[in-house]
């Protein structure tokens, strides 16, 4: 600072002394401060010592400039020696600072360690100074303890370092908000104190450093009062002259603002976005100029036009997802990010740019005439979109876009907060709607909450542990639809056939018009594939013609449609491929819609019947659909622990299990004349009659088997359903049939009993099937009952 000197030029004025606004009373600190020139003499001596070069001339003369002022060099008891001596204060600040305009040169002198200023620049003036100029406007949000506090850091520090070798660390350092008169906005500085130019001196004895309140581990004051009461103030003196120097730190304070918006939620709501779209403008500065900042929502891998987070635009702010011509202009905006994911500032914005770029014509109509445009991206992709927008051509030019540059960290923090809120949303509805927490098992989970809540748990996540169900019986069923993957490979086929079909036409059609050779060899690809096709579909088929109609012909297409002459023929192709319910997905349209309608009718009767069982006794339902249904049912004492289990229980969920097998055998095949694809359903049981134990999975949200000799029965679960009769090639699962899988022989006997009830019953068909099944991996001994349902209606 003091390396540069050079002579001040501006009017000389009068040298007033300003206390602050809130200065505290020499009661509460009661340092006695004077001003003197003294010290600062005494450092232009030591600088003349070290130095050699044109400088040392100047020092000189500074230095015989305050020696011809005595009254200068002693503390002054009248202040109006500084107004007889302006000429030189000024050229005291010019020393100190260089020659740098005036707006770079906020400082002020003070009396050492009070907030009382003198001789300030007029960049300071404006700043922190009334315009009566008569008070010194320190943060009106500081409290006078506050400023007591760094009152005394300051002073303390001064004192540790000069009597005990001591450096404290403590903030000495003041942020100051402040209204820019000239935008309106709001800035920050830094004020700092440099006390080269203090003097400190001791009266009487010095403390005993060990009787303080100063750790000297930490070097911080630990209690205040206590360092005042054993350390007091009137122990020492003070003269010589502060220096206050402020720095705009706007960009550091909108940035820490921003940070602390996001610390203190965990999601990041539409209110916080407010938020930091205001840190944002105070980023920027300028009043004139709107913000705008969108979090783009994915949904599948796809992006979504969410209602509240587009509010944040200024692109989309009229945008509605329901609107076809709003989500056109968001994937539109979405594609133009993607080709351009670099930052643009558009000095103006005027009818030729908008008119290449359509998406910006409703900002032009409403007036902007200059626009920045910043997508927020990560390793992902983009993630949303900072806009700043203008009345005022050439406004927000390059320079504006720089000042957004250190926030950008912490504003893609925001939109991925933003993202996680939204994806926690969808997963809480998924919840709520499929996998929420049924009465039977939630008590343990609010047993475990609680646990976490009285051990202190503060991670948000409240259960730490597993949640785990020991000794439970489980009951495993699984209602297949037979040949469900042959029957689809058919529906793909057939609807490929016919979609080669339609590009053999549109081919011959355009080859008419001209003579390409490469639309000959794309016929000739056709007819390979279709001729690959005739003894079925294999799965590297399905891929290869897929990657064919995405990669080759969709290219393809699309360029020649440029052409008038072919634009027709190619619009026409693409309607039929493109139009919904077209018949070129008819046949897989039917067969999902059957498999849809078999699994419907299966979870609706299972459903009800569970409900109506659960009443019996309480346990635990998981229903999952695959190519049908699978569900697992867990009973036991340590799931109701407020009902006395007793096998009875078991066994009469096994009795019902099988008797709704049977029932939903009678329902699958009732629908069969209802069904555009003629699919049947298979109906199988596994027994386990030793307990085991589950504990809930949270990343699947589910409950799962615990313990190396419990994974048995899950390995059974997962390879019984194309498991063949032993010696045969036959599958153990057949439509109208129920398979009964065990391989304890007293299971064999409990289900024998259950199938002559329902044989009496006219549910079961006489006769039982005893086999023997073929030796699974890892699994061995496996039998099997198998009966036939009675799929004609009761009389």
């Amino acid at each position: 600072m003091l390396e540069e000197i050079a002579p001040s030029i501006r009017p000389l004025k009068e040298v007033k002394v300003i206390a602050s606004a809130k200065c505290l009373k020499d009661e509460e600190m009661p340092i006695d401060s004077k001003i003197s020139f003294l010290p600062f003499v005494d450092y232009l001596k030591q600088k003349i010592g070290n130095t050699s070069d044109i400088r040392t001339g100047f020092y000189k003369y500074l230095l015989q400039k305050f020696e011809a002022e005595p009254a200068l060099l002693k503390p002054l008891e009248d202040t109006n020696v500084l107004n007889d001596n302006e000429d030189l204060l000024e050229l005291l600040t010019t020393s100190l600072f260089p020659l740098v305009s005036d707006k770079e040169r906020i400082f002020t002198l003070a009396l050492p360690y009070h907030y009382t200023i003198f001789n300030y620049s007029k960049s300071f003036g404006d700043l922190f100074v009334n315009s009566e100029e008569d008070k010194f406007l320190l943060a009106e949000s500081e409290t006078s303890e506050a400023l007591k506090k760094l009152q005394a850091a300051l002073f303390y520090e001064h004192v540790l370092e000069k009597f005990y070798n001591i450096r404290l660390n403590e903030n000495t350092s003041l942020v100051v908000p402040v209204t820019d008169t000239e935008t309106g906005m709001r800035r920050y500085f830094k004020l700092r104190y440099d006390r080269r130019f203090v003097d400190i001196k001791l009266k009487g004895e010095l403390p005993n450093i060990e009787d303080c309140a100063i750790c000297l581990n930490t070097f911080r004051i630990l209690d205040l009062n206590k360092q005042l009461e054993n350390m007091p103030l009137d122990k020492f003196s003070v003269e010589g002259f502060g220096v206050w120097i402020a720095e705009d730190v706007t960009t550091a304070e909108s940035i820490e603002a921003i940070k602390k918006i996001l610390l203190r939620h965990d999601a990041c709501d539409e209110h916080i976005v407010s938020d930091v779209k205001k840190n944002v403008h105070a980023l920027v500065g300028l009043t004139e100029v709107e913000v705008g900042f969108t979090p783009f929502m994915k949904l599948n891998n796809r992006f979504v036009l969410d209602d509240t987070c587009i509010n944040h635009s200024l692109i989309g702010r009229n945008w509605k997802s329901g609107n076809e011509e709003s989500i056109e202009a968001f994937n539109t905006c979405i594609e133009l990010l993607k080709e351009h994911p670099e930052a643009t500032a558009f000095t103006i914005l005027d009818d030729e740019i908008t008119n290449m770029l359509r998406v910006f014509k409703r900002l032009w109509r409403e007036g902007v005439r200059s626009y920045i445009i910043y997508p927020i991206r990560d390793e992902d992709g983009i993630l949303g979109l900072l806009e700043l927008a203008s009345p005022v051509p050439n406004q927000l030019d390059l320079e504006v876009l720089k000042r957004l540059e250190p926030a950008m960290p912490l504003l893609s923090l925001a939109l991925l907060k933003t993202r996680n809120a939204f994806n926690e949303k969808i997963e809480k509805m998924i919840k709520e709607n499929f996998t929420a927490l049924q009465p039977a098992v939630e008590w343990k989970f609010a047993e475990a909450a609680w646990d976490s809540m009285k051990k202190g748990s503060s991670d948000g996540k409240v259960i730490r542990g597993n949640v785990v169900f020991d000794d439970v019986y489980p009951l495993y069923g699984a209602i297949d639809i037979r040949n469900s993957s042959v029957e689809r490979r058919m529906a793909i086929q057939k609807d490929l056939n016919g979609h080669l079909n339609l590009i053999e036409g549109t081919l011959d059609k355009l080859m008419q018009h001209v003579k390409l050779p490469l639309l000959d060899g794309l016929k000739f690809k056709v007819t390979s594939f279709r001729t690959s096709m005739k003894d079925g579909l294999a799965a590297e088929d399905e891929v290869r013609i897929n990657e064919f109609f995405d990669r080759d012909l969709n290219s393809m297409f699309s360029h020649l449609q440029t052409n008038p002459a072919l634009n027709d023929i190619i619009k026409e192709y693409f309607r039929q491929v493109n139009v919904e319910g077209s018949a070129l997905y008819s046949n897989r349209n039917e067969y999902e819609e059957t498999m849809q309608t078999i699994n419907n009718a299966v979870l609706k009767t299972i459903v009800a019947e569970e409900q109506t069982i659960q009443e019996s006794f309480p346990h635990y339902f998981e229903k999952y659909k695959t190519d049908g249904v699978e569900y697992t049912i867990y009973i036991g004492q340590s799931i109701a622990p407020e009902s006395r289990f007793d096998m009875m229980y078991l066994q009469n969920l096994r009795l019902w299990q099988l008797k709704s097998m049977a029932e939903v055998a009678r329902i699958t095949y009732d629908l069969l004349p209802s069904l555009r694809v003629p699919l049947q359903t298979t109906q199988l049981i596994l027994v386990h009659s030793q307990p085991i134990s589950i504990g809930f999975r949270k990343d699947e949200r589910r409950f799962d088997v615990e313990g190396a000799y419990n994974i048995r029965y899950e390995i059974m679960k997962k390879r019984l359903d194309k498991v063949h009769i032993e010696g045969t090639t036959e599958r153990l699962t057949q439509p109208g049939k129920i398979a009964i899988v065990y391989s304890n022989p007293r299971e064999a006997q409990e289900y024998q009993e259950y199938i002559y009830y329902l044989q009496s019953k006219n549910l079961l068909k006489p006769g039982i099937e005893n086999l023997e099944l073929e030796e699974l991996q890892g699994v061995r001994g496996l039998k099997a009952l198998r009966v036939d349902i009675n799929l004609e209606p009761a009389l």
